[in-house]
């Protein structure tokens, strides 16, 4: 009831003050009972005496509601007619009661004093004031949504604009009357709307941003598939058998033709669709956010990806659980958030094996828990007992408190039928049932015999019987019920949201304390920590590895190459022996020349001691070198003279040091022309290389696979690039040592003592080599197989060989079983160089090949060693001493060229490729893994490393779950201001004057 306005207060608070003067003859009760007091005093008791009347129509509907609820079970449990028809016949003396007209305008005045102005009114009125939606009032009263166009109770009709509309009434005379799409709201049409409306709406869309928030937190913690837990709002679960019309619905709901459509069942995975009213857009569009695809504007290419992503489904799993998120935003849509789930099959077949029911079913039970409401869809041409849809909804809701009934094709049965079927209380619903005509009804006009074609809307105005008052039919109604359900059961389970969003948020700030210790990071400062420590490890190696270590490796390298020509060309000659006996000699033989001219002091001793050394030196040339021991051989395999006549040789030829001459040019050149610029900076490459993989390969890129594959191709690019013009210039720097070398005394010096050192290495690993053989074979076996080889070679066999042709001929002898075989073998065995016999009287087959390989391996490290010793002896001779006398000692003289190619390669590595090397590897660092990454590029980044990965998704966890509180927080804090200002417009209207007309009689 409107407030009375200034004028009226004063006149009215004029007759009061006459009325006490007139009736009130005492001064001080005048002045007590004068102003506002009896006003106040009044206003109080009438506001007693009609909200009294409040309390008989709220135990008359929980009477109903209960004798409606024991009715049910009586009748499951199939309880005589008499009882079922008695409680009916109270229940109904009790509506009867309740909708009285006395009761009900007491009722409704009571609730008017409650409204702040005429247009609260009207909008209160088209919601269905009497009652509202969970007062427990249910079709009977006409109220909760009652389609005012429909025919409904009586009401001021909503405003204009207002999308939960249903379409305007058209003329029956058309053909056909296509359905009017609900008209947009805007800004202007809030305002207009009223506060309470605009409340509403702002709280559902507001509660829908922050569910969807929390979907992304629960899908990281489900993997993806539909998460159950305390994290979420309800949803409103669309359910119903194949064919019952729940696609339409939805259809009918959005306004588009969206959903995929098939002869077979076409939705296998759940479909969460979400509705977001865009009041001052004027487009429509769709998004995919798990595919990435938004603002699709056709909304065929809508139903075809959705016919996509569902067949994706093998029908080997028929249905799954992982859902498909779609968002529709348009201005003719209401804020909803609604589940299309697989229909219920009836019938079992080749394309719908049995085990199909029992998973769709599963399926749906998972998404019919607390606290999502249940839209049922039910086919009017369907008896509702056989309905699954109210089935599936009984398992889970027993009462019925959250269960919507939707009738669909309500035009292909009676009108009196679908009535029936709308108010009926054999399957009561506490929200009740709606009939809906979701496509274009044909009906044949009265006058004419040709059909027409009626909306929604025309259908339901044709037909009386859908206009009595509790009756619930359109889609307009649907929409309404829907959006005041879902809101308010959103608003119910919003503590229950808060108290789970803190305590999650609580539990995430725990763990990160806890396994991270509060350590602030990110995608970004995760990447550019990670390129530090790989700029900080090259930097690390750049300072480690300079020039004077670039020459010890190549050194080293060049030494090793020494070895190898030195064992190649000297050790491996068997007149290495004869010029190591020689340089050990010589020296012995200059201390006795010295000390011969120092005593021979007369000329007579003197020219004695000169003819004898002729004599000796003639003698000599004319028996040559002796190379062999075997008296029956004239020249060795370098064809170098041995005495004929089986004497031993000690003494040195010219020949010979013509021979040595030649193999020391042989070593040079095989040093200096092998490549030396080539594996050098090949080494060096490879050791970069090496370098880098060691760094990659550490924490934290071990994580990283696509990152380290990128360092080490630009590494090989910056070295490839380098690489053959290096090679080039050390190959040009050397070249002329592959002519002449020139040696100086002190550079002969410095390499005498590092080929000794070489020598004294070489040693020490043959001698390794032949513990490692000792230590793995028993000593009385290994002196054996020793011996036993030395005198096969003596014999000129081959141990090996020989055990393996015993071992064919035994193989042979076993497998042939015709004497025509035997003989074959016979003959083939005397063709062999070693009969049969005289194998067997040596015993070979008493050795095993692994201890005949052994005893060989043994008897050539002694070899070896024998040699090492005698080189190791010979450097350390006064013949050494001198670099005139280099071809008695290759061994110096080749470091000594190793030396000088060392020095003048590692020259040009360094400054050709080392030092380029240095100076890129940074920058192609940065520009290749620092900059222009995108912001996804760098998470996914971090995302490789397990333990970061955690770590910021617990961090973003709690950067949702602490923006999703401070929303809720401003929820609550508006809902709390909303009800102290409910109780604050409840005790002014409590206070205000009372309307009446004639307060003072007789006046």
């Amino acid at each position: 009831m409107a407030r009375p306005s200034l004028a009226d207060s004063t006149s009215r608070r004029f007759l009061a003050a006459a009325a006490m003067r007139y009736y009130v003859p005492s001064g001080p009760l005048r002045k007590l009972a004068s102003g506002k007091v009896l006003l106040k005093m009044l206003g109080s008791v009438m506001h007693i005496l009609r909200a009294s009347m409040r309390l008989p129509v709220m135990l008359l509907t929980s009477g109903i509601a209960s004798l409606a609820y024991v009715e049910y079970k009586l009748s499951q449990m199939r309880a005589p007619e008499w009882v079922t028809g008695s409680l009916e016949k109270m229940r109904g003396w009790m509506e009867g009661v309740r909708d009285s007209e006395w009761l009900r305008s007491a009722s409704s005045n009571t609730q008017d004093d409650d409204t702040d102005d005429d247009h609260d009114r009207a909008i209160d009125m088209a919601r269905g004031s009497s009652g509202g939606w969970g007062s427990g009032m249910g079709p009977a009263d006409g109220g909760i949504g009652t389609d005012p166009q429909a025919g409904g109770s009586g009401g001021i009709p909503p405003p204009k604009g207002d999308y939960y509309t249903s379409p305007d009434l058209g003329s029956l005379d058309d053909d056909y009357a296509e359905p009017q799409k609900p008209a947009p709201i805007t800004n202007s049409a809030r305002r207009d709307g009223g506060t309470d409306e605009n409340a509403l709406m702002e709280l559902t869309k507001k509660l829908l941003e922050i569910q969807t928030i929390l979907k992304t937190v629960s899908d990281e913690d489900s993997g993806g598939k539909s998460s159950s837990g305390a994290l979420k709002l309800p949803s409103i679960v669309v359910i119903g058998s194949q064919s019952s019309g729940k696609s339409s619905v939805l259809e009918a709901i959005v306004g588009q033709e969206f959903l995929p459509k098939g002869t077979n069942m076409v939705t296998r995975r759940p479909i969460e669709l979400t509705l977001i009213n865009t009041p001052d857009a004027v487009e429509e569009y769709g998004e995919f956010p798990q595919l990435g695809l938004d603002r699709i504007r056709d909304f065929s290419r809508i139903q075809r990806t959705l016919y996509d992503l569902n067949m994706s489904v093998p029908e080997t799993e028929c249905v799954s659980d992982k859902p498909i998120e779609l968002r529709i935003y348009s201005p003719h849509v209401p804020d909803l958030r609604l589940v299309d789930l697989p229909g219920y099959i009836q019938v079992v077949n080749r394309k719908q094996p049995p085990v199909l029911k029992q998973k769709i079913r599963d399926l749906c039970e998972t998404y019919l828990k607390q606290p999502n409401i249940i839209l049922a869809v039910c086919a009017a041409d369907v008896d509702l007992a056989n309905s699954e849809a109210l089935k599936a909804s009984r398992r889970n809701d027993p009462l019925g408190m959250r269960t919507i009934g939707v009738i669909t094709k309500v035009d292909t049965t009676e009108p009196d039928a679908a009535v029936h079927m709308l108010t009926q209380n054999d399957y009561p619903l506490h929200l009740g049932y709606i009939g809906v005509v979701c496509k274009p009804v044909q009906e044949k006009a009265r006058i004419t015999s040709h059909a027409v074609m009626l909306s929604e809307a025309q259908y339901f105005n044709k037909h009386p019987g859908f206009q009595q008052p509790g009756v619930q039919i359109g889609v307009g109604t649907l929409r309404r019920k829907l959006v005041r359900v879902l809101e308010e059961s959103m608003r119910q389970n919003l503590s229950t949201l808060v108290d789970a969003v803190r305590s999650e948020l609580e539990e995430t700030r725990y763990q990160i304390k806890v396994q991270y210790n509060d350590e602030r990071v990110s995608p970004e400062s995760y990447m550019a920590e990670s390129l530090d420590v790989l700029k900080q490890k090259f930097k690390a190696f750049q300072q480690q590895f300079g020039k004077p270590q670039l020459r010890a490796e190549v050194q080293r390298w060049l030494e090793s190459q020494v070895m190898n020509v030195c064992a190649e060309l000297y050790w491996s000659d068997p007149a290495v022996q004869d010029l190591s006996n020689h340089v050990t000699r010589s020296r012995a033989a200059g201390w006795w020349a010295d000390v011969s001219a120092k005593v021979s002091q007369t000329a007579t001793a003197a020219a004695s001691v000169i003819t004898e050394l002729l004599a000796a030196n003639t003698a000599r040339e004319q028996k040559g070198p002796r190379l062999s021991k075997q008296p029956d051989a004239s020249k060795d395999t370098n064809g170098r003279g041995r005495a004929k006549n089986g004497t031993d040789a000690n003494e040195w030829s010219e020949n010979d040091d013509v021979y040595w001459g030649h193999q020391l040019d042989r070593a040079s050149a095989l040093l200096t022309k092998s490549g030396v610029g080539r594996w050098t900076t090949q080494m060096v490459v490879d050791l970069l290389m090496d370098n880098v993989v060691s760094m990659v390969d550490a924490e934290p890129f071990v994580h990283h696979a696509d990152t380290r594959t990128a360092v080490l191709n630009f590494s090989h690019a910056i070295l490839r690039n380098k690489y053959h013009s290096t090679v080039d210039q050390v190959e040009n720097t050397i070249k002329p040592f592959k002519y002449e070398v020139e040696i100086e005394p002190h550079e002969w010096s410095k390499a005498r003592k590092r080929s000794a050192a070489l020598i004294d290495n070489e040693i020490r690993l043959c001698r390794q080599a032949l513990q490692k053989v000792r230590s793995s074979t028993s000593k009385k076996q290994l002196q054996h197989a020793v011996q036993f080889v030395k005198g096969a070679e003596k014999r000129g066999l081959d141990p090996l060989s020989v055990q393996a042709e015993i071992a064919r001929r035994n193989a042979e002898q076993a497998t042939s079983s015709q004497p025509e075989a035997s003989d074959a073998a016979s003959a083939n065995s005397d063709s062999q160089d070693i009969a049969s016999n005289d194998v067997d009287d040596l015993g070979y087959s008493q050795y095993s090949p692994r201890l005949l390989r052994q005893a060989q391996q043994v008897l050539m490290v002694q070899d070896r060693l024998s040699i090492l010793h005698m080189r190791r002896k010979a450097l350390a001779s006064s013949a050494c001493a001198s670099p005139d006398n280099k071809r008695f000692c290759p061994e110096t003289f080749l470091d000594v060229v190793a030396e000088k190619l060392a020095y003048n390669a590692v020259l040009f590595i360094n400054y050709e490729l080392l030092q380029d090397f240095f100076f890129q590897f940074p920058r192609e660092l940065d520009s290749n893994l620092y900059y222009g990454k995108t912001l996804q590029q760098t998470r996914d980044f971090a995302s490789q490393n397990p333990h970061i990965g955690q770590q910021l998704k617990l961090i973003e966890r709690r950067q949702r779950l602490e923006l999703v509180m401070t929303r809720l927080n401003e929820l609550v804090r508006q809902q709390t201001a909303a009800e102290q200002h409910g109780r604050k417009r409840s005790h002014w209207s409590s206070t205000a004057s009372p309307s009446y007309s004639n307060p003072f009689p007789g006046l």
